[in-house]
């Protein structure tokens, strides 16, 4: 596989289709893709790169000069799978389009992963980012209740979802092209992974204790069968649950997270102590398992081919 991308969604799609066994090329600018900068840094190299773009082999390459558009041509006339998420219309402008790439490797699986897809037409398309997707797509409403304001979800939900919505575009291809023996483009946007949000008829309003509860020095969060038990919650807090549930959760307040998590284990209430601090999950003993550590911390690969 050979990937032309930057930031999330492409890099992404790429990593998890190493992880399910491809190997993959990555094509990046004289002097090296500019978010190996991007900190933190593990080692001399951005942990946020690496986690997504580590195990590709890297071919610097100017793709705007006719020898840096050879070099791409002579690597995909070998691969499988071609992926990039360039601007609408630079293929063209390159002329690497499916067309172009496709008359050499006739068996090849084009992908484009965009922002926005066909939405715009022939219109100039606004920047494809995964803000201004959640935004439009009603994203940013159906992940916050009512009556928080309307926010896009600091997560970059559309540009996760969008990379493996592309990869799973490539893999389809991929069956595609086993099938019928011909090259297959396959594109995919973060429109198009918006969509596959539900989105209610109305936006969710959360109760008193369907959110994380403040406490003297953090957050807890009680489970669904700890919420269906309001009587054993007004026994904890002191103070009606089912009555009065804000002024109950308000008395949370007075005293810390582990204090409240060991009155709800006596009283029998599923409570969980909310984890604010990202860098501490690296150390929790239960994630070990999951874990790799070098120079930063990674997740394993959830596959295992045997």
């Amino acid at each position: 596989m050979v990937e032309s991308t930057r930031r999330v969604q492409g890099p992404l799609a790429g990593h998890v289709l190493r992880l399910l066994g491809a190997e993959v090329v990555r094509i990046e600018p004289p002097g090296g893709d500019p978010m190996r900068g991007m900190p933190p840094l593990a080692g001399a190299v951005s942990a946020r790169f690496r986690a997504l773009n580590d195990g590709k082999r890297v071919v610097e390459a100017d793709i705007t000069t006719p020898g840096g558009r050879r070099t791409v041509r002579e690597l995909v006339a070998d691969a499988d799978v071609f992926l990039h998420n360039w601007a609408p219309g630079k293929a063209g402008r390159l002329r690497l389009e499916a067309t172009d790439l496709c008359s050499a490797q006739p068996r090849l699986v084009y992908a484009w992963a965009s922002g926005w897809g066909g939405l715009w037409g022939s219109a100039a398309p606004p920047l494809g980012t995964d803000f201004l997707v959640q935004a439009h797509s009603g994203l940013a409403a159906a992940v916050r209740p009512e009556p928080q304001p309307p926010a896009p979800s600091l997560m970059t939900l559309t540009d996760v979802l969008g990379g493996l919505v592309s990869a799973q575009a490539v893999l389809a291809g991929l069956l595609a092209r086993e099938r019928t023996g011909r090259a297959q483009r396959v594109d995919s946007s973060l429109f198009s992974a918006a969509a596959l949000v539900p989105r209610p008829r109305r936006r969710a309003r959360w109760g008193a204790w369907e959110q994380p509860l403040a406490t003297a020095d953090g957050y807890l969060w009680l489970t669904d069968a700890a919420r269906t038990r309001p009587e054993r919650i007004t026994d904890v807090v002191g103070a009606d649950a089912a009555l009065c549930p804000e002024a109950a959760a308000a008395r949370l307040a007075a005293r810390s997270t582990a204090e409240w998590s060991a009155r709800c284990a006596r009283a029998g209430l599923a409570a969980v102590p909310v984890c604010t601090d990202l860098s501490r999950l690296a150390a929790d003993p239960r994630f070990a398992a999951a874990l790799v550590r070098d120079e930063y911390v990674r997740p394993i690969a959830p596959w295992e081919f045997l």
